[in-house]
């Protein structure tokens, strides 16, 4: 399943509007692709331990995640709760 959400990126004082493209397929694996910086890339670990302690399973899949425009360079931790409310939507627990 493909859902999409929205967040923003502040460069200066532009405001970029950051597509999150969130996919689920049979598999363990985690990609994440757009110019992310290691800090976003780390959110996977944030998102398992907010999941699970707040009573959601991590869904066992193959969770592929695009972060749009590409070119633009994605940093910080505030991409955390796009990405879980994709993932909790892909699983299909919220709308």
């Amino acid at each position: 399943m493909l859902v999409k959400t929205y967040s923003a990126a502040v460069n200066g004082l532009e405001v970029t509007t950051v597509t999150v493209e969130i996919s689920l397929m049979r598999g363990v694996m985690f990609h994440l692709s757009g110019l992310a910086d290691a800090a976003v890339k780390e959110s996977h670990d944030r998102i398992v331990a907010a999941l699970q302690n707040n009573g959601y399973k991590f869904p066992v899949a193959d969770i592929t995640v695009n972060m749009a425009p590409a070119d633009l360079r994605k940093e910080g931790s505030g991409y955390d709760l796009p990405l879980a409310i994709g993932i909790l939507a892909a699983m299909e627990k919220v709308n």
